[in-house]
């Protein structure tokens, strides 16, 4: 009788050694497959913001062609035109300022 209860004892732990085993297989087999799937999401989250940002800079090129296109319908409605002789600093004429003390 004590020897018919040590194997169902041992048979008990065994089935659980087993049992524990094999969970362990499929949570690693889960949580393997689930850190593939965030890295695929990852990758593809990355591939969207890249898409995202070349939008939004094409956006905005776009935004200043029409803004500099409205600024020069809006220079020409009131009469101005464009100077093509744009002249920022000229040296033509070399004045010098004479401090006279007789004054």
């Amino acid at each position: 009788m004590n020897n018919q209860v040590i194997n169902q004892y041992n048979h008990l732990i065994t089935t659980l050694c087993l049992g524990l085993f094999l969970a362990g297989i499929v949570l690693y087999m889960y949580f393997l497959s689930l850190s593939v799937m965030h890295v695929v999401m990852r990758k593809e989250a990355m591939h969207n913001l890249n898409e995202l940002r070349s939008e939004i800079a094409r956006l905005e090129s776009a935004y200043i062609v029409a803004q500099h296109r409205i600024s020069t319908e809006v220079a020409t409605v009131g009469g101005f035109t464009e100077n093509h002789n744009k002249i920022f600093i000229s040296r033509a004429e070399q004045n010098l300022v004479f401090r006279s003390d007789a004054e």
